[in-house]
């Protein structure tokens, strides 16, 4: 089954999708894709499980590709802030303007996500869409709040619908790493969490990330899941069976 993902589409002037069901079967994942195809779509994604090798196998025979593979992290937020140095009194909620500054540190803050190393996406898109995702989530449209060190760094906060938290990005500029600013951003926002009740917070990164990888396990968090996330270009494709001509 395909469907469609507006805000995606809507931003990058193509229409792209995402594959979800079974995708056990070549034909049935070639049908879907001809049939996403023949409906003006440019692009696919589709997670399958990261233990099932057998889907994986069927995706890439059928024109998939991978783009990334993701660590979640969990902590409970009471636990984190007992251990927790205290706050840096620096920090503060971002404000409409600290966009501009957020807005250029994301074009380099994020180079190993998937949009980076996936070919269908430019590297000026994928600029693009990080600096648009910081100025959404200053807004309020892509997260509930963003708190900031000024000339240090940020992190955003996220409410999920589980009644736990996200922290869905963080970044350090590059002349202040190594200086506590990270340990500093994310005390900030378990505190913000705590002040709303939330139990549990995540965060996900890239298993390529391993300066991230490194930062989570030394604050406490523990691995709570992995998923993978594979592409497929669809511009120019014909109707096949078995696989991309």
């Amino acid at each position: 089954m395909v469907e469609a993902l507006t805000w995606d589409s809507e931003f990058f002037g193509r229409q792209i999708g995402v594959l979800s069901g079974d995708v056990g079967s070549l034909e049935d994942v070639t049908a879907d894709l001809d049939a996403a195809a023949a409906a003006g779509f440019a692009y696919l994604i589709c997670r399958p499980p990261v233990d099932d090798a057998a889907a994986v196998r069927t995706l890439e025979r059928a024109g998939f590709y991978l783009t990334d593979v993701g660590v979640t992290w969990s902590s409970g937020v009471a636990p984190y802030l007992q251990r927790a140095a205290p706050i840096d009194r620096r920090a503060r909620p971002a404000g409409p303007s600290d966009v501009p500054r957020l807005s250029a540190e994301a074009t380099t803050l994020f180079r190993r996500s998937r949009f980076y190393h996936d070919p269908f996406f430019s590297t000026e898109e994928a600029d693009r869409l990080h600096a648009a995702w910081l100025a959404n989530s200053v807004s309020g449209q892509a997260a509930d709040a963003v708190w900031i060190i000024p000339d240090a760094g940020f992190v955003t906060c996220k409410l999920t619908r589980d009644g736990c938290g996200e922290v869905a990005l963080i970044g350090v500029w590059e002349d202040s790493r190594g200086r506590g600013a990270g340990r500093a951003l994310m005390t900030a926002a378990m505190t913000w969490f705590s002040g709303r009740g939330v139990p549990t917070v995540r965060v996900k990164t890239q298993v390529k990330n391993l300066r991230a990888m490194n930062f989570y396990h030394r604050l406490g968090f523990d691995l709570h899941a992995m998923d993978m996330t594979m592409g497929c270009v669809l511009q120019g494709r014909f109707p096949m069976t078995g696989g991309r001509a």
